[in-house]
């Protein structure tokens, strides 16, 4: 499952985690797997793209059809409290593709969310208002997840 969708530790902010080779369709079924009602899921997010994340298989059209598919979560999660996102990579390869993401979103006035691009998950933690101890829990948990998962980690 090449995109997590987890909660991290102990704080109310949630993650999407994007491993290996992710295909349009592994892409696309992600929104289906958040349910906005569901109390572990908050308003505050980090997405974050492993190093060896491949996502040259989505294309314009695909990113297109993801926000369409996101709306009703962001939107269901928005009602919840102010929708946060950050995008974290320090991959220049999945660059270019994040910022016509956030091109794509931040350019919706329907759509609520407005990501953030950072190169780090600390970064990405602090963005979302974790204090520096909770910012470093957060990107031991990820990492952990990433290395449980994916030997090339």
């Amino acid at each position: 499952m090449p995109v997590l969708v987890d909660r991290i530790g102990q704080t109310e902010v949630n993650c999407l985690i994007w491993i290996g080779r992710v295909s349009k369709a592994e892409a696309l079924a992600m929104p289906g797997r958040i349910d906005p009602s569901r109390p572990e899921f908050g308003c505050r997010w980090i997405s974050y793209f492993n190093r060896g994340a491949d996502l040259s298989d989505l294309d314009a059209a695909c990113l297109l059809e993801l926000r369409e598919r996101l709306r009703p979560v962001v939107a269901g999660l928005a009602a919840k409290g102010e929708f946060r996102m950050t995008l974290a990579s320090n991959s220049k390869f999945n660059d270019p593709l994040l910022a016509v993401w956030r091109v794509i979103a931040a350019t919706d006035p329907d759509y609520l969310s407005n990501p953030l691009i950072v190169h780090d998950i600390e970064s990405a933690s602090r963005a979302l208002g974790l204090l520096a101890v909770e910012a470093d829990h957060a990107r031991v948990w990820i990492e952990s997840r990433i290395a449980g998962i994916s030997p090339d980690s």
